[in-house]
């Protein structure tokens, strides 16, 4: 096919993702990704892929960042709508087109390692900037649940963002005034939380990330939480303690969060929830 056949591919499949539900469409260069350890390589996963679409959507909704009980964003999770539709976009791809594409799990593989940076195929994609806060952010949307297909259809990349979203206008100003940003303020590293770092002439330098804490907050009602706390109950010699821990509501919680939903669900948005970059999403009029 020649590359106006291409164009007109990938504009119908992007198309597509966003008439179900994506809000950020891209296309990213797998080629970019090689260079990251064995086992997080595109080419670990699928043999010759040429392109690696990128889909952002799927957020909390409005109401659920506006509900004053934490316990809603601990236990809504909406990231499972984009694994649906990033399998849905790979079996069309697969049965229109004649090329192999993959859906990239969004779980864990062994030693709880992903099967490949989401993180880095946004940013090479343009799906979005990396941010002080962890996530990639989208300009306008801010934070999105994101899946990756990757596929030998070989389509137009895209290419990174041309400007970062963070950090925002407000965040600078925050710094300049303040030293701090709100990200960090909800979640300072040097007073127990994750986050840290500097900005300079409107960039951020000296980023410090507690990637281990933020993980424990973030899915502690996941699978690192069921581990501890079953290993808990069958250390506890006490029967009475150990019905305890097995009955209490955090187990129960947990055993909620690994039977009844596909996917990792965060359980930890104050960061998000703070952050200037997308939060005319998260608001009503």
């Amino acid at each position: 096919m020649d590359e106006l056949d291409w164009v007109s591919i990938k504009s119908g499949l992007l198309e597509m993702a966003r008439k179900r539900g994506a809000e950020v469409v891209r296309v990213g260069d797998p080629a970019l990704l090689e260079d990251a350890e064995p086992g997080l390589r595109p080419s670990d996963l699928l043999a010759n892929a040429k392109s690696m679409i990128v889909l952002g959507g799927a957020a909390p909704r409005a109401a659920e960042w506006e509900s004053p009980r934490v316990e809603v964003m601990e236990t809504v999770g909406t990231a499972d709508r984009m694994t649906a539709l990033g399998s849905s976009l790979a079996r069309h791809i697969e049965e229109t087109y004649g090329y192999y594409a993959m859906n990239v799990p969004t779980a864990t593989d062994e030693n709880d390692k992903a099967f490949l940076d989401f993180k880095a195929a946004a940013v090479v994609a343009g799906a979005g900037s990396p941010s002080l806060a962890g996530p990639v952010l989208d300009p306008t949307y801010g934070f999105l649940y994101l899946t990756v297909i990757l596929t030998t259809l070989p389509l137009p990349p895209d290419g990174p963002l041309d400007e970062a979203a963070c950090p925002a206008p407000q965040c600078v100003e925050m710094w300049d005034e303040k030293g701090t940003t709100p990200c960090m303020a909800v979640c300072p590293i040097d007073d127990g939380g994750c986050l840290g770092g500097e900005i300079q002439e409107g960039l951020i330098i000296k980023r410090r990330y507690d990637q281990e804490r933020c993980r424990d907050r973030v899915y502690h009602y996941w699978t690192p939480g069921y581990q501890a706390a079953l290993e808990r109950a069958l250390d506890e010699p006490d029967a009475r303690k150990r019905k305890m821990i097995l009955y209490g509501s955090f187990f129960t919680r947990t055993m909620w969060s690994i039977t009844y939903s596909g996917v990792s669900q965060g359980q930890c948005f104050e960061c998000i929830r703070a952050c200037p970059v997308g939060s005319e999403q998260r608001e009503l009029v």
